[in-house]
């Protein structure tokens, strides 16, 4: 709030000294415009800068390790889900739609997780996930395809591979 406060009334001497500048140059133009200048740019990296570290830091506690594991068991317990109900194949087919748009969701931050994580803990993750949500992509295949008793075969295996990328 602070910096933000010191931007402004520095933009405003700025402006002040600015105005000096007629066909007359008033004596005190100069250093106000030329100070107003170097403390308003100073104050303004700083400013971009800090926003940075902030977005930076939430953007880290989104992508780190817990919230990647947790958003995994989440989907594991979707596919466990559909696994126990026994719904027809246009309900099935629904979920299944529902599941994949889930998966494709957190499949678009695969880059910012390995970033954030690292190689070996990203990989430790994303071999079961990234499997999982091949084998739920079939499921859903062939349930389009109307073959959905093949289809549900496909669920206790992407249970597997989510279950191998949360232990």
């Amino acid at each position: 709030m602070a910096l933000r406060l010191v931007f402004v009334v520095a933009f405003c001497v700025m402006t002040v000294g600015a105005a000096g500048f007629a066909k007359e140059i008033e004596p005190l133009a100069w250093p106000l415009y030329g100070g107003g200048l170097a403390v308003t740019l100073a104050t303004g990296v700083a400013l971009k800068r800090r926003s940075q570290r902030e977005t930076a830091a939430a953007a880290a506690g989104s992508a780190s390790l817990g919230a990647l594991v947790a958003e995994v068991r989440a989907i594991q317990a979707d596919v466990a889900e559909i696994q126990a109900g026994r719904t027809d194949d246009a309900a099935l087919l629904a979920q299944l739609e529902a599941l994949l748009a889930r998966c494709s969701v957190l499949g678009q931050r695969n880059e910012e997780f390995l970033r954030t994580l690292g190689f070996e803990a990203y990989v430790r993750v994303w071999d079961g996930f990234a499997t999982a949500e091949r084998l739920i992509a079939r499921a859903w295949s062939m349930t389009a395809d109307g073959f959905a008793a093949q289809g549900r075969e496909e669920l206790p295996r992407a249970h597997a591979a989510l279950a191998r990328a949360v232990r």
